[in-house]
């Protein structure tokens, strides 16, 4: 009874570590997404008055809220036939749509990348006849590749995922790779002396010293998927965040442009900030620190 007990306390004490050191980051990472945004929109105003940018083309901050908001806008912000309401519902559906291709090819990119990194580390030659491949892919630009790759998977959400997934598919190899090679040759050593197989190695000691890698991956490649995701919708079509923007910018709709880019960046820092406190969380429950206390 008393070492049930014990291991409740220590349960709950791991547990109370981890949820301290989540909401330590996740104040963080609020306020890192207000100073950026603060940032950006100082940078925005100045750009636009240092280049002199016509008004009709550059649309400063508070426009774009006009844009989105205003029943009666400045003249120029938005075409008269747009309503307020339309021009959120273009805009957010859009997001909305992006943000569902840019996650297919985030998971995609993700799996594919880890299960190569793996396939590498325990079969040597697949790595000499497969890292070419990939070396390639990142190679070739992605504006040049995106028309072949749209033909081939078609301009609906599968060619556009897999666009995406091409993004996060480099960096992410090459991070966990490094990661599955980081363990120290003396446990790998200990392990095959006890019996266990390469297999166990991997599961035991590569993998989760390749965790810290893992997520920090992920956490870069969300706004890569993003970005990803816009490019493949600006060639396909009309559809998401991409589409939408190649159809205000040929229709001459700047508002509507710089609507569609600010929506962009404030969704991927987002993003990336939640993707720090996930990867607290993890690295918190399941990485190499995992239940010492937290520091600070």
């Amino acid at each position: 009874m008393t070492a049930v007990l014990a291991a409740g306390t220590t349960t709950g004490a791991g547990l109370g570590s981890v949820a301290a050191a989540v909401a330590r980051r996740a104040a963080r990472a609020a306020l890192t997404v207000a100073v950026a945004l603060v940032a950006l929109v100082i940078l925005w105003t100045v750009l636009l008055w240092v280049f002199d940018v016509p008004s009709f083309v550059g649309k400063p901050p508070w426009e774009v809220l006009q844009y989105l908001f205003a029943e009666d806008p400045a003249r120029g912000v938005r075409p008269a036939s747009l309503s307020a309401a339309d021009a959120r519902a273009q805009s957010f559906g859009a997001l909305w749509v992006t943000l569902g291709n840019a996650a297919l090819g985030f998971v995609a990119g993700m799996g594919l990348a880890t299960v190569t990194a793996v396939l590498f580390v325990l079969f040597r030659p697949f790595e000499l006849a497969f890292m070419p491949i990939a070396m390639l892919l990142r190679s070739v630009p992605l504006v040049a590749m995106a028309p072949l790759l749209l033909l081939i998977f078609g301009q609906g959400p599968l060619g556009i995922a897999v666009i995406a997934a091409i993004v996060v598919l480099f960096p992410v190899l090459v991070n966990v790779v490094l990661g599955l090679n980081s363990v120290p040759a003396q446990t790998v050593d200990l392990i095959r002396v006890n019996g266990g197989s390469a297999w166990t190695v991997m599961v035991k000691a590569r993998l989760p010293s390749a965790l810290p890698q893992l997520l920090a991956s992920a956490r870069i490649s969300v706004p890569g998927a993003i970005v990803g995701a816009m490019l493949a919708e600006w060639l396909s079509g009309f559809v998401g965040m991409g589409g939408v923007l190649s159809g205000y910018n040929g229709s001459g709709n700047y508002g509507g442009v710089w609507t569609i880019v600010a929506l962009a960046v404030l969704v991927s820092i987002v993003l990336y900030e939640v993707m720090t406190v996930v990867e607290t969380a993890a690295l918190a429950s399941w990485g190499p620190d995992a239940g010492r206390p937290p520091q600070g």
